[in-house]
């Protein structure tokens, strides 16, 4: 009986896992999505994909059965305005950073998420960090400094700070929901694709640039929002019950190791000697840091 009981659990975790690892997979295939809309600018194709989301997440909500969008805002109180602020600062850093710095370069900057996250906890929450925790984020700078040096060199440092910006963005959305782990941050997920929308076309209005792009470059995008966060949510979520957080933070990090490859296969995009260097040394940070069981949480957007 024990050994059933074991084997059913073993297939729940391997399940989950290769579900949380599938969803790490979809994220990571953002940089070709934007390589794939050359012709839009940031602020184009952040239109888009921010209606992208805003339409996946509805409509996973309503499969769900969860209260109407507007309510569950509502219900989030001042939590749910910072997370969906902080949500829509993080999006539109990201692809900024896309556009203006390497595929590589911006996954590997948002990737310090976690200990950003870490350093926050402790700052906001009080959250002790052991000699562990504290070597992993001293780590993670080393990487930062050695990427951010290249941009310097690169010529390409607005990419990079922009890209800092995203990881620091979730690492707030990770403290609001630490605040209020109960809560359901479903509905500040389609509050954020709504606000980048329309933050990014007002941008692209005060820039003179069109709000009716090449149709297909403008469906890239929205599917970038649509398809790749929205089945990426769906199958972390599916997973997630059933991998401990742990797990959780190292199998998403397959979107920080595959979407810099994704990019080299399709356009021959190729990262930066200091960019390798340095990503691997926060890859390890992220990895010492969700080992010693601390930095962000996955993202709650169901409970």
């Amino acid at each position: 009986m024990a050994d059933a009981a074991a084997t059913k659990s073993q297939s729940r975790f391997l399940a989950g896992a290769l579900s949380v690892l599938a969803g790490g997979l979809c994220w990571s295939f953002t940089g070709v999505f934007i390589r794939l809309a050359p012709h839009l600018d940031a602020w184009q194709f952040l239109i888009y994909r921010g209606l992208g989301v805003a339409v996946a997440f509805t409509l996973l909500a309503r499969s769900r059965g969860r209260r109407a969008i507007p309510a569950g805002l509502l219900a989030l109180g001042p939590l749910g305005i910072v997370a969906t602020l902080a949500l829509s600062l993080a999006a539109i850093g990201f692809v900024v950073a896309l556009k203006l710095t390497s595929v590589a370069n911006a996954l590997f900057l948002s990737s310090c998420a976690p200990l950003l996250s870490a350093i926050l906890g402790f700052l906001i929450l009080g959250e002790r960090l052991d000699i562990r925790q504290i070597g992993a984020v001293a780590l993670g700078f080393c990487g930062l400094a050695v990427i951010v040096g290249g941009g310097f060199e690169a010529g390409h440092i607005a990419g990079d700070v922009w890209g800092l910006l995203c990881a620091l963005s979730f690492a707030v959305v990770s403290i609001c929901m630490r605040l209020a782990p109960k809560r359901d941050f479903g509905p500040a997920m389609v509050g954020y694709g709504v606000f980048s929308a329309l933050v990014a076309a007002g941008v692209a209005l005060s820039e003179d640039a069109t709000l009716t792009p090449p149709l297909l470059e403008a469906l890239t995008a929205f599917a970038a929002g649509f398809l790749l966060m929205g089945l990426g949510f769906v199958l972390f979520l599916r997973g997630a019950p059933s991998v401990p957080a742990v797990g959780q933070t190292l199998l998403a990090q397959t979107e920080t190791i595959f979407g810099p490859v994704w990019v080299w296969l399709a356009f021959g995009e190729t990262p930066a000697a200091t960019t390798l260097v340095g990503g691997t040394v926060i890859f390890a940070a992220v990895v010492a840091m969700a080992l010693s069981g601390a930095g962000a949480p996955a993202p709650n957007v169901s409970n």
